[in-house]
């Protein structure tokens, strides 16, 4: 589960990217930009909790 979601991340990532390559306006550029850093930190937020649960669970 965790390589799936750091895969999404980079994904993410990767695609904002090239969006930015393309030459948006820039209104379009930040709320894009926005979307895809709040999806960034609850991914990651999700890592978190599924280390620390899984760190609890073998101890």
């Amino acid at each position: 589960m965790m390589r799936e979601i750091e895969a999404i991340i980079t994904a993410a990532q990767a695609e904002y990217r090239r969006f930015v390559a393309s030459g948006p306006d820039r209104e379009t550029r930040t709320a894009v930009g926005n979307a895809v850093r709040f999806l960034t930190a609850d991914l990651t937020s999700v890592l978190d909790l599924l280390t620390a649960t899984q760190t609890r669970a073998r101890s």
